[in-house]
Order: structure tokens, then sequence, then C-alpha cells
């Protein structure tokens, strides 16, 4: 659906300080969840593919806290003891060449002993910074690692965004993380490809890793590729029992703001 919002009994968008808000902006859609402050329950969810979303009368009023994360995003993990200060600009060039415009930003991932080095899209930020000038940001790879480690408690897990033209990836076991990448993803056989690709090249097998999937623009065609090929595919949504295909159509869409609040909580 091009648009569409839910919203629990007990939500009320003008209730003060009792919500946080988190944002997805993904190229042209936008997408928000209100999460009980306290105990973390998505209380509201609402998209919009033209870009509207957080114009809707259902949108927390006064958030005390709110989080985002924009994509595309242009990221990389350094670990701790080999980021000097001011170099943080050339580790990403690094991995990505040129960078667009847009404030460099740092998020520590101590799971890992790292920093997620990252720019956002600069006009992006503005469309949540405008509105909510106290929304922290959140990179989509500390996101994913986060994720990633958290359903990785009983064996290895393959972790899938699949966004606009990108394939977000981590692959994680028993507190350890394997891989963590973003590879470009234009049709299902490279969403395909490259979820194989990650899980083999850390030297597992994917009749023996879990994958669990979500994004905004996962296919049922690409579910069923998945389905084939690895013998434990789950909906990355099983983290969220309060959201299903009866309350919200695809919930998995969503992955990217719902995971925010166990960020930054």
């Amino acid at each position: 659906m091009d648009r569409g919002s839910w919203r629990a009994a007990r939500y009320d968008a003008a209730r003060e300080r009792a919500w946080h808000l988190s944002i997805l902006i993904a190229n042209d859609l936008q997408a928000w969840a209100a999460t009980d402050a306290v105990n973390g329950e998505v209380v509201a969810l609402g998209w919009d593919v033209a870009g509207n979303a957080l114009d809707a009368p259902e949108v927390p009023a006064q958030p005390p806290t709110v989080s985002f994360v924009t994509l595309p995003e242009w990221s990389t993990l350094v670990p701790e003891g080999a980021l000097m200060p001011g170099t943080e600009a050339q580790h990403l060039s690094l991995v990505h060449g040129k960078l667009p415009t847009g404030a460099l930003r740092d998020e520590p991932v101590a799971s890992l002993g790292a920093t997620c080095i990252y720019v956002h899209d600069d006009e992006a930020e503005r469309t949540v910074l405008d509105r909510f000038p106290h929304a922290r940001p959140v990179p989509m790879q500390g996101l994913m690692v986060r994720g990633a480690l958290a359903r990785a408690n009983e064996g290895p897990v393959l972790l899938l965004h699949r966004g606009h033209d990108r394939l977000d990836a981590v692959v994680a076991d028993r507190g350890r993380v394997l891989l963590s990448n973003t590879y470009p993803a234009r049709a299902s056989q490279d969403m395909l490809y490259y979820a194989l690709l990650a899980v083999e090249g850390c030297g597992l097998r994917p009749g023996d890793t879990s994958v669990h999937h979500g994004g905004t623009h996962l296919t049922d065609h690409e579910r069923d590729l998945l389905h084939r090929y690895f013998a434990k595919d789950i909906t990355a949504m099983v983290a969220w029992p309060e959201l299903d295909s009866s309350t919200v159509a695809d919930p998995g869409r969503w992955l990217a703001v719902l995971e925010q609040f166990a960020c930054v909580s």
C-alpha cells in the first residue's frame, strides 16, 4: 500500500511525553513508529510513499525522545584502536570513495569495540530536524549489528534489510559479528546472490543459518527465493508480537523504524 497507519486502542497522540518516536526517511518514503517509552511496546505506525507521513495527525505531538534513520547511508565500522581523531572522513572515503554533502557523524558500537562512522543525506536529515530539533540520528549499520546480535543467541543468523537498490546484511553468531556490509541490489537475483555470498563468505552454510528478513522493498518473490535456499527463514518481525498480518499488512517492511527504540533506550 502507498500509505497507511495502525494504532493500538490505548494510543493517544496528544498524550505528552509518553511515546518515543522513531522515523525512517528512505528515498521518497517516510515511516514512523510510536513506542511506549517505558516498556517498549509499539503502539502506532504510519507510512507514506509520497513523503508526507510526518504530517499525519497520528504522529505523537510531544515525544520526549525522537530517533531517525535516513537512507541511503554511507557508513563503515572502525575498530576503536584504529580510529584517530580527525581521520573519520578518510575511513569513509577508503570504503565509499567520494562522499555526499552532509554531517559526518560517529556512533559507538560497544558490543563490537568499534565506532560506526556515517553520513546521511543532508536534505533528508533536515526533513526530520526542522520538525524535531532534538531528534537523534541512528546509523543503519549500527542498528543492523545490534539487531543481528540480539537474534543470534542460539546459532548463526543473517539479518537482511532490503531497501531501494541496496541490501544491508549482518551475519552474527552467539555474540560475535562475522560480517556487516551493504550491497548493491537492483534485482531479486542480486539480493539472493549477496545473501548467499555473505553467509558462505563467513564459512557458514545456508541450511544451518537462520535468515531474518525485512525491508521497505522486500517482495514476495524475494521471500520465496530466500525460503528456497535457506532452511530457516523467519520474518524479522517476530520481535514485535503486537504487530502481525492482522494488524499491519507486511509489517516486516518497517524493520528499520521499529529497531530504533532498542538502540536508543
